[in-house]
Formats: C-alpha cells, structure tokens, sequence
C-alpha cells in the first residue's frame, strides 16, 4: 500500500532521498570506470567533490534542516554538470566513430524528475526547455564535424529529452492531483483530533456493515462509549487538557483492539466500536475496555472512567435504529452509576 503523506513538501523530500543515492552511485561508478589520466584528472575531481556534496545534501535532507537550499545547490550543481559534460561529449567522443550520448539518455529522466521537483511545475518547464536550448546550440555548433552515426545519436538525445521533459511535465499535474485528492480523503474520513475515523467514515461502515448483515445473515454489534464527568475535565483543566485526554483514550482503545475492528469518533467525548462478534462476547469486550480505561493513568487528570452501551444488529435494522439502542444502553449505564456497561 502506497504511504499517505501529510504534504506535497513531504512527498518531494521522501522522492529526493531516494533519487540522491543513485545519482551517488553513478558519479562513483564514472569513477572508477574512467582511467586517471590527465583528461579525466579534471573529471575524477569535480565527480569527487560532487559526489561529497551530494552525501551532504542527502544527510541534510534526511535530518530535514536546510531542505530547500539542499534542493536547489543540487539542482544548480547537476545542472552545471549536465551541460559541461554534454559539450565536453559532443567534442571529444561525438566526434569518434561510433561515439554516442548513451549515458546522457539514460539519466535525463531523474535530472528532469530533479528540475519539477525541485522548482516545481511551471518553473521547472522553463527551466528544462532553457537547459534543453543550451544543449541544442552546442550539438549545432558543432554538427558538421560529426559522422553521420554521432548525428543520429545526437538526435535522438534530443528527442528523448523533449519526450521526458513532457512527459514528467504532465506527470507533476498528475502526481499533484493525486497528492490533493489523497488529503481529501484523508481529512474527510479522519477526525481531526484524535486521527481516527470520523463520523462520516463510521456512516459509511454502517452501511456497508448493514448491507452484508442482510445479504449473508451475518450479525454485528457496535459499541458506543464516552468518558464519565467529561464536562467537568474541560471546565476545571481546560479544552487543551480535554482533547489531551480524548486523544490518550483513543490511543488507549486502539492499542487494545483486533485489527479488524473499526473504530472511531462519534463526536464530543462520544466514540464507537463496530465488531463482528455479538451478545455475550461483544459485551465482554466492552468489559474488557471499561477496565482498561479505569485502570488507565490519564497524564493530565490521573484515573478516568467510561460508560458503555452494546447493541447486536438485527436484520430489519438500520443506523439509526441500530445507534438508537446502543445509545439507550450508554445512558442507562450513566444511570446506573456510571462506569458500567449495558446491552441493549
């Protein structure tokens, strides 16, 4: 399952950490690869000390300080070495027989990815079609000094280039549409709060929970609880204490339920459970959660206590009324003295 992230900029940095390494990677294998003779002298040296400063970045990154001068150092160091090392190629090796832009081709995709990463989409369109020119004028100045195999080498760099740089262009409108839609759902379906489900995702699961109850004769219950004397929290300790204290307990039921159980805020101090299991076992669940709140050392107020309501769905059911008699249940544990639990 693809991670959520809570931001674009979060994204970007997750993508540089991994893209980063590899660009590492391939400035040490030029390295080593390339013979140490005095026309790589230069080239062993600036690919040291990019490589050096790349690790840098990359631990910059990782501890999440200094993240945009990180990017765009990167960005102008790759790019100065982009097109150096076109020019110094389309001297030295396009002029051979056989000579090609081979390696070119096969990183233009993350260094392109790097630009719209980096200065993000419309910026970025104009800078890769501005590095793009550069490297146009320099394969046109020196054109008619390379053998017809080079040219066709030459062309094609430049039509893979125009190909990813539109490709990765479109792509950021699809990634950050995508980005927007997954917060969307997030924030639609989370409470806020306490960063469980909410009361329009629990809808959404009683439906459907309903709906296969019907269908497959299956039955379910759900579990509605809230936090004894909540008002009285929020008037002595203040709201801050309060959503401390609904954000605990929620930490508190999740960590004690099976991962097939849903959970989530009803509202207020109000949260519900839904699980597959019914009557006696469902009640011995809410048992077991009443004694773990009770016991519980809240860090702010100390020892809290809540009441229960347990209700199994019936087959003419339908939220409502299902809801009705959980509801019922919780209120006549608050009658009955509070810190209970009653099914109804």
């Amino acid at each position: 399952m693809i991670k959520q992230f809570e931001s674009l900029a979060e994204l970007k940095r997750k993508i540089f950490l991994g893209v980063v390494p590899l660009i590492i990677i391939a400035f040490i294998l030029n390295t080593i690869l390339k013979n140490m003779d005095a026309a790589n002298k230069l080239n062993f040296i600036v690919n040291n000390t990019l490589t050096v400063w790349f690790i840098i970045s990359w631990v910059l990154m990782y501890k999440n300080r200094y993240v945009r001068f990180a990017e765009f150092s990167n960005l102008a160091l790759v790019s100065f070495y982009h097109v150096s090392t076109f020019y110094d190629a389309v001297i030295n090796d396009l002029g051979k027989i056989g000579g090609s832009l081979g390696d070119f081709i096969v990183w233009m995709p993350i260094y392109i990815m790097l630009i719209f990463l980096t200065l993000g989409i419309k910026k970025g369109l104009y800078f890769s079609i501005s590095i793009f020119a550069i490297t146009v004028v320099g394969g046109v100045m020196y054109m008619n000094k390379l053998p017809a195999e080079s040219i066709d080498s030459l062309f094609q760099f430049y039509f893979s280039n125009l190909v990813y740089i539109i490709v990765l262009y479109y792509s950021q409108h699809v990634f950050k549409a995508y980005t927007k839609m997954e917060l969307f759902n997030k924030h639609a379906y989370v409470d806020s709060l306490t960063g469980i489900a909410n009361r329009h995702r629990i809808d959404e699961w009683l439906e459907i929970k309903l709906k296969d109850s019907q269908v497959m004769n299956i039955s379910f219950s759900i579990i509605f609880f809230d936090i004894d004397h909540f008002k009285k929290i929020n008037d002595f300790y203040g709201h801050n204490v309060g959503d401390s204290v609904l954000v605990e307990l929620s930490e508190l039921i999740q960590m004690n339920l099976d991962i097939r159980e849903l959970f989530g805020r009803w509202g207020g101090e109000e949260f519900i459970i839904i699980t597959d299991v019914c009557g006696k076992d469902a009640t011995e669940l809410a048992e077991y959660l009443r004694q773990k709140v009770a016991e519980h050392d809240f860090q702010e107020v100390g020892r809290l206590t809540a009441s229960f309501g347990v209700a199994d769905s019936q087959p003419e059911d339908n939220i409502d009324s299902l809801l009705n008699r959980a509801d019922e249940g919780l209120y006549r544990s608050k009658n009955y003295g509070k810190n209970k639990v009653s099914m109804c």
